[in-house]
């Protein structure tokens, strides 16, 4: 049997580059959990970031980060050299600069999330260049410098004695510090807060992906801690047994309280809850036993979801729980070292010593990068703004900012086109197979319906408008109009055609004697009996006044309208309708006519007031009489 040695060495940079490529698995978890969390038309653009991020803070890492976390310490606060690293020949420290710079892009892209659906790319970028060239390796260098190396001298917090095992502070807290200033500076989106301050849900697109994507989070973190043990050991069982456990007890805390406090069993909490207790955990790994794991995790669950709650309150959003998750995780794990290790790992002598520095280095933390942050977000703003317009917020940053079109776009642009032809509503083009095919054949067969229902409506109306509304017949509008065109066919035709105008007699008398209610049932009555005895066609009878009425017989003698017009008096007088003016007195009608002849034309005021002259004739000579406008006689 071969007894082949490993060099210890060769197995330490296998196992830290094993253990780079399960960090960077994180990425693609990151891209998955926050694209399902924004809407469909933002995810292209949170994807993108998730990707800029990571390669920006890669390049910004060994061009200047690694020096400043790594490189020669000027009396513990940064690093003086190892920029622009160039080490061909020390597999060690490459793979170690390997490691740090996924952990580099990690801190870098929690923000993305935080500020998606309305922070600029460009805006974007810049911070990311921020976190990877200054905050990250700074913090780092700090608390990691000189507790993998022999390098002296160490970071001023490791020298005090602070512990951050796989980064809750380092990490997970720069993130969380910078996406939260960077959440105050850009603001809420859009409609996420209404005028009373009350939020309002902002649906996510893609539940299940985020989940996807949680668990390759998971995955990850197993390089993430397991990793920072650079020698693979026994104590790898501890930290990926604490890691676990510490997640699932995140889920179900944040399970437990959410249902409690807001009435549901709501995914995005179990996301939350697990994610918050990987970051705390992170702090102290492989220094607790499994119990001080879970409540380890339980508890930083449960500040996931009461802080989520409390950003709410202060209008701050917090699109996929950044804050919450990593800054929250990140502060209670890093206290919660102090808390759970036994005293005989601690670096200080009693837990209340190692609880104050654990507190001075997550204020220093706090300080560095909040101050830095927000001076250089706030210049950035002025002269940059980072936030995108309404209208890019509105139609989405995905075809706002990349250009990238999708089908909710195609559906706002035919919308587009919709507006802009007003008068000519039209159909959307169906895509058949396309997730918006059943919104555009569900708003065509609803423009197909109410097309219908407003054209019956508008001949509804247009009748409406063309008739009396007491008597039902045509009223004055209609009445001139069909004279006009009757005077127009009548030039052409040389035909003649006549006019009558009636009028109700002593109808004052009456209506001031019985009110108004018989007053208009007389009226109506008096209507009936005229529409009767109208039988020319293409005869108008219409009210033109009070009781004043009209007819138009169009290619209609003098004789046969003045016939009409006694059968028309005579009808009235047989309705027997009693007048107040005294016993045995009825209503009558009196009614004056005027002849148009193609012969002697004459313009329609000249005619109605011709005929109108016959009418009073009618009325000055005893009422209950036809008049003819030339005539002293009735026919």
């Amino acid at each position: 049997m071969l007894n082949i040695e490993i060099d210890p060495h060769t197995i330490s940079i296998t196992w830290t580059l094993l253990c780079t490529a399960l960090v960077l698995l994180m990425q693609p978890g990151f891209t998955c959990l926050e694209s399902g969390l924004v809407r469909s038309k933002n995810n292209i653009n949170v994807a993108l970031k998730n990707v800029a991020d990571f390669c920006i803070s890669g390049v910004c890492f060994w061009l200047v980060g690694y020096g400043l976390m790594y490189g020669a310490s000027a009396s513990g606060f940064f690093g003086t050299n190892q920029f622009a690293l160039d080490s061909y020949d020390n597999p060690s420290i490459l793979a170690y600069f390997l490691f740090q710079m996924m952990f580099c892009g990690t801190a870098a892209t929690i923000l993305s999330g935080a500020v998606a659906e309305r922070m600029r790319f460009s805006g974007y970028i810049i911070c990311s260049f921020l976190t990877a060239t200054a905050l990250f390796p700074i913090v780092g260098h700090w608390i990691w410098h000189g507790k993998h190396f022999e390098q002296a001298p160490m970071g001023w917090l490791i020298e005090l004695g602070f512990i951050d095992f796989a980064g809750a502070t380092v990490v997970h807290s720069v993130g969380g510090w910078i996406a939260l200033i960077a959440l105050v500076v850009v603001g809420p989106r859009l409609g996420r807060f209404t005028r009373e301050g009350e939020p309002k849900e902002m649906y996510c697109q893609n539940l299940p992906l985020s989940a996807l994507g949680t668990f390759l989070l998971f995955i990850g973190w197993f390089g993430f801690n397991g990793g920072s043990i650079h020698t693979p050991s026994t104590e790898l069982a501890r930290v990926f047994s604490n890691t676990a456990l510490s997640a699932c007890a995140g889920g179900v805390s944040a399970l437990l309280l959410s249902w409690n406090l807001h009435s549901m069993q709501g995914i995005r909490y179990v996301l939350n809850g697990l994610l918050a207790g990987l970051v705390a955990i992170s702090a102290s790994a492989d220094l607790v036993n499994l119990p001080s794991a879970i409540v380890i995790g339980a508890i930083s669950g449960c500040i996931s979801v009461l802080l989520g709650d409390l950003l709410e309150k202060f209008k701050i959003d917090d699109v996929v729980s950044a804050v919450p998750v990593h800054l929250g995780g990140g502060i209670w794990g890093t206290v919660a070292v102090a808390l759970f290790v036994p005293l005989e790992k601690l670096k200080l002598e009693t837990h209340s010593e190692q609880l104050i520095v654990q507190l001075i280095g997550v204020a220093a933390c706090a300080i560095w990068v909040c101050s830095i942050g927000l001076v250089f977000l706030w210049l950035v703003n002025k002269v940059h703004p980072l936030r995108v317009s309404a209208q890019t917020e509105t139609i989405g940053l995905n075809f706002g900012e990349h250009g990238m079109k999708d089908e909710l776009i195609d559906l706002m642009e035919q919308f587009d086109n919709i507006a802009k032809n007003e008068n000519t509503p039209q159909h959307l083009n169906v895509e058949h197979g396309s997730n918006n095919a059943s919104l555009c054949m569900t708003y065509n067969y609803l423009l197909d319906h109410t097309s219908r229902h407003f054209k019956a409506r508008e001949e509804e109306l247009l009748r409406l408008a063309s008739l009396d509304p007491l008597t039902g017949i045509a009223n004055r509008r209609v009445y001139e109009n069909v004279l006009s065109e009757t005077l127009e066919k009548s030039k052409k035709s040389s035909l003649d055609f006549c006019l009558l105008v009636i009028d109700v007699d002593n109808f004052k008398q009456y209506n001031d004697h019985y009110g108004h209610q018989l007053g208009d049932y007389c009226l109506q009555n008096v209507c009936q009996a005229l529409s009767s005895k109208l039988t020319i066609k293409n005869g108008l009878l219409a009210r033109i006044g009070g009781e004043e009425f009209a007819i138009i017989l169009p290619n209609t003698s003098q004789k046969a309208a003045q016939s009409l017009a006694e059968k028309i008096r005579k009808a009235v007088s047989a309705l027997k309708i009693p007048h107040c003016a005294g016993q045995g007195e009825f209503v009558t009608v009196s009614i004056g006519g005027a002849r148009w002849s193609h012969t002697n034309e004459v313009n329609l005021q000249t005619l109605f007031d011709d005929a109108d002259m016959a009418l009073f004739q009618a009325k000055s000579n005893g009422r209950n009489q036809v008049r003819f406008s030339g005539q002293a006689e009735t026919s």
